[in-house]
């Protein structure tokens, strides 16, 4: 019965899909009449519906990388094409009131100024990383300040690779952090482009005095050969695992909520930690906030959310996440979620800029 609903569950989002892909191209269709022939609009029609399915059909016949991705950049335009076809509707109707009539002309003119300025804006945000730095203080000792770089779902892969990677190493230059911490999703599901473009190579150039850690994401799941790659990188993957920065503070990674299986209940795994020093919990996903701001840790780090990463979707996962992004202190424990360095699917951030965090932890 389960796999029935499942079908069935299916089956209706993509009809409700299909159903708006055609609404979409109608009003294009609608839009392009004054101004294209009949032959062009079926020619135009036919790429319409290939390019909105393509990563679709990419995925259905296991194309992988990089022509899935390909396909992915659709869901921008998709998710844009359904804003812009609400506001123009709505700007009609109201107009209408006033016996204003939208034309064809000015309705392609708006779709188009609207199109092209969210996939500037996209774009540089995707690809033009900045710094935010917090410093905070914990009510433990900490005999010097222990700096720490945090960046989150890199997902590395077709549209994000070597120059962003090179990017990152030049800002950790710069700023000197005592260590790294990679909050998850390092590859974007697979490691093809990973690999054809010898990744690895500009990866393994993240050094810092203390190390450079990560814990694996939904992406990268607990697969063997992304944690041997990961490894080969010098970087030191936290499986409910702990590791001592130094004498005065303790990184705890936990596996991604994605294997849970036999994941550690976040209490169980700090058992095993010394509870007099800072802990530094890295949890991917940041779903059990409300809970681990009554454990024994000092701060969190995580990623996973993007902050919805197209707007207007931000607003979704403001209301799912007690933190979806940004830095706030519950029950005098610091939490971070991170926009994430990179980014998945379209290569294109429109709700936030891609980041690394540098986070300044002060003892008392």
């Amino acid at each position: 019965m389960s796999n029935w609903k499942a079908i069935a569950a299916f089956v209706g989002v993509a009809i409700f899909y299909e159903v708006l892909v055609l609404l979409l191209w109608l009003g294009l269709k609608w839009m392009l009449t004054p101004f294209i022939s009949a032959k062009v609009k079926l020619v135009l029609g036919i790429l319409f519906f290939i390019f909105a399915n393509f990563s679709i059909i990419a995925y259905m016949l296991r194309l992988g990388a990089p022509w899935v991705n390909y396909g992915n950049t659709w869901f921008f335009y998709f998710l844009n094409g359904v804003v812009i076809a609400i506001i123009l509707l709505v700007a009609k109707l109201v107009l209408k009131l006033f016996n204003f009539n939208l034309s064809q002309g000015i309705s392609l003119g708006i779709t188009g100024i609207f199109l092209v300025g969210m996939s500037a804006l996209g774009l540089y945000w995707a690809y033009s990383p900045i710094v935010k730095s917090e410093t905070i203080k914990v009510d433990k000792k900490i005999e010097k300040p222990i700096k720490i770089a945090m960046v989150s779902d890199l997902h590395l892969g077709t549209f994000f690779g070597n120059d962003q990677l090179e990017k990152l190493n030049k800002i950790i230059e710069e700023e000197k952090p005592d260590a790294i911490v990679i909050a998850g999703d390092i590859m974007d599901d697979d490691m093809v482009m990973y690999k054809k473009r010898n990744m690895g190579e500009t990866l393994s150039k993240l050094s810092a005095p203390l190390g450079v850690y990560a814990t694996m994401g939904n992406h990268d799941r607990d697969a063997q050969e992304i944690v041997d790659e990961v490894k080969k990188a010098g970087i030191i993957p936290l499986f409910d695992e702990s590791v001592e920065l130094n004498k005065d503070v303790t990184l705890v990674g936990r596996k991604d909520r994605s294997v849970s299986r036999d994941r550690l209940d976040t209490a169980d795994l700090l058992k095993s930690v010394n509870l007099n020093k800072t802990i530094v919990l890295v949890d991917h996903q940041p779903d059990a906030i409300d809970y681990h701001s009554t454990l024994p840790i000092n701060v969190q780090l995580s990623g996973h959310t993007h902050h919805g990463q197209m707007w207007p979707i931000n607003y979704i996962t403001e209301r799912i996440y007690t933190l979806d992004y940004g830095y706030k202190e519950i029950n005098s424990r610091h939490f971070f979620t991170s926009a994430g360095y990179g980014f998945w699917g379209p290569p294109f951030k429109t709700t936030a800029r891609s980041e690394v965090w540098i986070i300044t932890i002060e003892g008392k």
